[in-house]
Order: structure tokens, then C-alpha cells, then sequence
């Protein structure tokens, strides 16, 4: 790569109680972050975000990777508090995001900073494997409105010998930057003031985030050449039971289309389904739903400012994002996964 095409990067690193993993997962984002500034003559930054962690991340960074810019929260918040708390702290125009359970390959950083050349784009998303084993999980995302609600839980791959042209031309696009292994646009990122706190601890603030790029008219992209690898829900599992992790990410589920759903075609559909839901989930003993909807229903008042601040700053209707999405899903050369993907080709990580 020639030099000087890349901006320089900052990366972020929330991190609560995750120094174990930590420790297993900086030397290869510093390799990286090396890799890259020998490529492009750009440099970067490493910020690790405490969020108001009781171990002794404090303590044992600094010692280890002296290097690193260690921010500490005087108090535990949740994801998106520590990103924006991060965010805030960031030197260089793109931001890299990522877990503290999340490492990558040399290259990381080099592909996903090509995208911005374009300056449409808001964020690129990264190809993930699992940590271990050649077992696709997340790639560019899959975003579909039906049944009143947005679905953005599937994944797509590059499936055919014409994927080349669209990868090195950079049109892959992705219905959602995922949190955890995405580079952003610092200045885009400035005018959406980061994530929304709302959306808190954990679960649909990124697809928040991205939904809210794509409607004030930025697009988001997938790198396949850009690779991680994740331990897989490694903090939330260890701290949090998981009937508060559904109930939770239902809450942020109802709050994100409360939001962000202006478009008659899309709101009356989703009260409709809501309406269902509230008359049938009670069949199913499924009093989660209740819990959930009624935690959503106590912050209305916040809800409306946020929508009606969402409302006046789109360039986007939701039609407009459904059209883009399901245009390009129809003619690219993507085969999307309703689950885990396991490799029939060695990837080069996991040879031996």
C-alpha cells in the first residue's frame, strides 16, 4: 500500500473487570496498529476505557503496555456510556472500536481505513471468526423490517468469483456497524453524539447508532479483508444472568424503533404488532415481555426527545434505508447465514 492514503486511527477499548482478557488480546491489536503505521506513514492510539472495573486493570496496563492511554470511570455505566466516554478522548479523525475480547490480524486496521476515501461513509464493519476455530460469526449484517420490527440478526458473506470487484471497489454494505469490531468516522460520530446512553447496559446501541447514520444519508460498509477474532460474549456472561441479558435486550429493542421509526409504512405496523404481542405473550408464559415493555414504557419522556431529535436531523425516510439495504442484497454476490458458519476452506489463521 502506498503511503500517506491512510488517516490516522484511534482505538477504543471498553473494558470492565477485563484484564485477563486484555492481556490476551492488546499485543495483537498493537501489532496492528504497527502494521498500519508502517504501511501508511499515519499513526494511531490506543485508548483502553476502565469502566469503574475492581480489578487491577489500573494497575497492571500501565506496567505492562506503557504505550497505551488507560482512561478511568469513576463508576461502572455500561458499553455505551464507556465508548462515548472514549470517544471523547480520541486524537485522530477515524475510531476504531473494539471489544476487549476481540483480537486481529495484522491487516486490520489497513482495509477498513480505505473505505473512507469516500466521504459518504460512516462506519465499516469487520469479518469475524470465533476465537479458536474457523467458524464464521458476524460479517457484513443482514437488515430486514418485517412483522413490525427490524431484524438485524443475520450475517452475509462474499459467495461467488465476482465478489472480487465489489471488495476491492468497496460496495459491500452492511445494515449495521457491530460495536464491538468497527471503525467509525470521528466527525459523523460527533454529530450523532455517540451512542445513545439510553440504550444501556448492553444490546442494540450499535444498531441504533448505525440505523441513525444510515437516515441522516451515510452509508456502512463490510470489509471481508479486515479479520477478528471474538470470545463470544466473554464479560456479559461472566457478570450479568442471562434472563437480565434478554430482558434487556428486548427493553433496547422497543426503545430503538421507538426512536427512530417515523414512517407511517413502518410505525403503524410495528403499534399493530406491539398490540399482538401485549395480548398473546401471556400464552406463552412469557412475562419477560411484560417486564421489558413496561421498563421501555417509564422512559417515554426521554423517548420523545430523542425522536423527535432523530426526526428533524434525518435526510433518510425508513423506506429510503429498506429500498438501499434490499437493493443491494438483491444484487450482490452475498450468501446471508441464519446462524454460525463453519469453514470449508481453512482461513490462514487457522492453519497449522
Amino acid at each position: 500500500m502506498n503511503r500517506n492514503l491512510g488517516s490516522e486511527i484511534s482505538v477504543v477499548i471498553p473494558s470492565w473487570n477485563g484484564l485477563q482478557l486484555l492481556l490476551e488480546t492488546l499485543p495483537s491489536i498493537q501489532a496492528a496498529a504497527r502494521f498500519y503505521e508502517d504501511e501508511t506513514g499515519s499513526s494511531t492510539e490506543i485508548l483502553i476505557v476502565d469502566d469503574g472495573g475492581t480489578d487491577e486493570t489500573l494497575e497492571v496496563i500501565p506496567e505492562k503496555f506503557p504505550e497505551v492511554r488507560l482512561l478511568a470511570k469513576p463508576r461502572n455505566e455500561g458499553f455505551a456510556a464507556a465508548c462515548n466516554f472514549g470517544f471523547r478522548s480520541c486524537r485522530y479523525p477515524l475510531i476504531s472500536l473494539l471489544n476487549n475480547d476481540v483480537r486481529v490480524q495484522k491487516s486490520y486496521f489497513l482495509y477498513q481505513s480505505l473505505h473512507f476515501q469516500d466521504p459518504s461513509v460512516f462506519a465499516v464493519t469487520a469479518k469475524v471468526f470465533a476465537w479458536d476455530r474457523p467458524l464464521f460469526t458476524a460479517g457484513g449484517r443482514f437488515g430486514r423490517f418485517r412483522r413490525g420490527f427490524w431484524s438485524m440478526y443475520f450475517n452475509y458473506d462474499v459467495s461467488a468469483p465476482t465478489a472480487g470487484r465489489w471488495i476491492e471497489n468497496r460496495q459491500l454494505l452492511s445494515a449495521c456497524a457491530i460495536g464491538g469490531f468497527s471503525v467509525y468516522s470521528r466527525k459523523k460520530l460527533e454529530e450523532l453524539e455517540g451512542f445513545n446512553p439510553l440504550l444501556s447496559p448492553f444490546h442494540w446501541e450499535d444498531v441504533d447508532l448505525s440505523y441513525r447514520g444510515w437516515k441522516r444519508g451515510w452509508t456502512i460498509h463490510y470489509e471481508p479483508r479486515s479479520v477478528a477474532h471474538h470470545r463470544i460474549s466473554a464479560t456479559i456472561d461472566k457478570h450479568f444472568e442471562k434472563n437480565k441479558v434478554k430482558a434487556a435486550a428486548l427493553r433496547n429493542r422497543l426503545l430503538f424503533h421507538w426512536i427512530n421509526l417515523h414512517s407511517p409504512r413502518y410505525w403503524v405496523p410495528h403499534l399493530l404488532m406491539l398490540f399482538v404481542l401485549f395480548f398473546t405473550r401471556v400464552f406463552f408464559l412469557d412475562f419477560r415481555f411484560y417486564g421489558s415493555l413496561l421498563s421501555s414504557l417509564k422512559e417515554l419522556r426521554r423517548v420523545r426527545y430523542h425522536r423527535k431529535e432523530e426526526r428533524n436531523r434525518s435526510r433518510r425516510s425508513d423506506t429510503d434505508v429498506s429500498r438501499l439495504l434490499d437493493s443491494f442484497y438483491r444484487s450482490a454476490p452475498i450468501q446471508i447465514y441464519y446462524g454460525e458458519k463453519e469453514v470449508v476452506e481453512k482461513h490462514p489463521d487457522f492453519q497449522r
